[in-house]
């Protein structure tokens, strides 16, 4: 009986453990902007402070953009009966800026309460960071790619998705790929190209080819040469293995979601191979209806043991975010392969259901509990329960014994 007393006492400081997250964070994580000359613009970030404690704060700018940026505020005092403050930067570009993407880093301090207030000061308690990049179009043709490699499905077909961002100023109207599938010993055993696609100026694309791996099993690796209107191409390479898919991934939760907010999503991902997985991560993406991407973020990695599962962590910064249906991929990576599947994230205000594993997840806020704190707090209540009607039962065996007794 004890033990049981004991367990759930434990069980009880774990929620509480739960329910005491500390929430000092800034959002959004990233801002990005397409550059126009002379472009003057406001940036707004949001310093969070659910902790609820009084703190010092020191902003500092670095990056390359560092002279174009300019806070209103180099430090501040933020109290703790402020759950939030709004931090506001001038963006002032240039005439001229080198094409691609230029990065300027916002940091947020977080000072020891002995500290002094000063950018000289280096011992911050915490620092969080806000990026905000600019986009700059390559004048001309000018694009840019990814492989990614979908091992063979149940068909024995592998599928090569290769995704292209046209950051030139004028559209592409032949877009391609050639690809040269090569053995472990460097001989090519397949060669072919994929279908034309157009990407107009700022856009992405999306080229996707199956090739029927009538191949023995083994290691094989993919180059694939991009090619764009006959002015330009990319090179790309990818190793992949054709054989059984490994590693699956089985759910997808999102806890306490609220719009304009952090999402964390937890993906379950299963080894169902008999050696350990290392450095297994998840890649998600989200496009608009337009098919641009307005979302790109990566998981933690994590080991996973053999024939066992692991969480994997990922976060999207939803500031800016309307409600609506979004299409999405989420692709699952582990040593040399990848598995990509398609899903549909519907962004409500409290909540974002998940449409395409096979099963819908939803998360709402005012639900106040996540699954696993329900779960433990029934537990606990089965756990008195049972404490209890022991008790009542032993109690009432003493009593009749203590009866037997008196009338010997």
């Amino acid at each position: 009986m004890s033990k049981a007393w004991i367990f759930g006492f434990v069980v009880c400081i774990l929620l509480a453990s739960i329910c005491n997250v500390l929430a000092f964070g800034i959002t959004p994580g990233r801002t990005t902007i397409d550059f126009s000359p002379g472009l003057n613009k406001t940036i707004v970030v949001n310093l969070l402070n659910s902790e609820h404690k009084d703190m010092n704060v020191v902003v500092s700018i670095k990056g390359e953009l560092k002279s174009y940026i300019t806070p209103k505020e180099m430090s501040f005092e933020m109290k703790k009966d402020e759950e939030s403050k709004q931090l506001t930067f001038e963006l002032a570009l240039p005439d001229e800026l080198k094409p691609g993407t230029r990065t300027g880093e916002i940091y947020i301090l977080q000072l020891p309460e002995t500290a002094l207030v000063g950018e000289s000061y280096v011992g911050a308690a915490l620092a969080l960071t806000s990026q905000i990049n600019v986009n700059v179009p390559y004048p001309g043709k000018y694009a840019e790619a990814d492989l990614n490699v979908i091992e063979a499905d149940e068909n024995g077909e592998v599928t090569f998705i290769i995704p292209v961002v046209n950051k030139g100023t004028s559209n592409l109207v032949n877009v391609y790929a050639n690809i040269d599938i090569y053995n472990k010993m460097g001989r090519r055993v397949a060669s072919f190209n994929t279908e034309s696609i157009g990407i107009k100026k700022g856009a992405r694309g999306e080229i996707v080819e199956r090739w029927n791996a009538n191949v023995p099993f083994g290691h094989y690796n993919a180059i694939a040469t991009v090619i764009y209107d006959g002015e330009g191409s990319i090179t790309l390479g990818k190793e992949f293995d054709v054989g059984a898919q490994i590693v699956e991934l089985k759910d997808v939760k999102v806890n306490n979601f609220v719009l304009g907010g952090i999402a964390k999503f937890e993906m379950l991902v299963e080894n169902k191979w008999s050696e350990k997985i290392t450095d297994a991560y998840t890649r998600t993406e989200a496009f608009d209806k337009n098919g641009v991407k307005i979302a790109n973020f990566k998981s933690s990695t994590a080991d996973i043991d053999a024939l066992s599962s692991g969480v994997l962590y990922s976060y999207w910064d939803t500031s800016g975010v309307e409600k609506g249906t979004y299409d999405a991929s989420i692709y699952l990576n582990y040593g040399t392969k990848s598995m990509r599947k398609d899903v549909k994230f519907e962004v409500k205000e409290n909540a974002i259901e998940i449409i395409g594993l096979g099963y819908v997840i939803s998360a709402k806020k005012e639900e106040g509990l996540s699954t696993l704190m329900i779960v433990l707090i029934i537990l606990i209540i089965v756990l008195i329960v049972i404490n209890l009607s022991w008790f009542l039962f032993l109690r009432n065996r003493l009593k009749e014994k203590n009866r037997g007794h008196h009338g010997v």
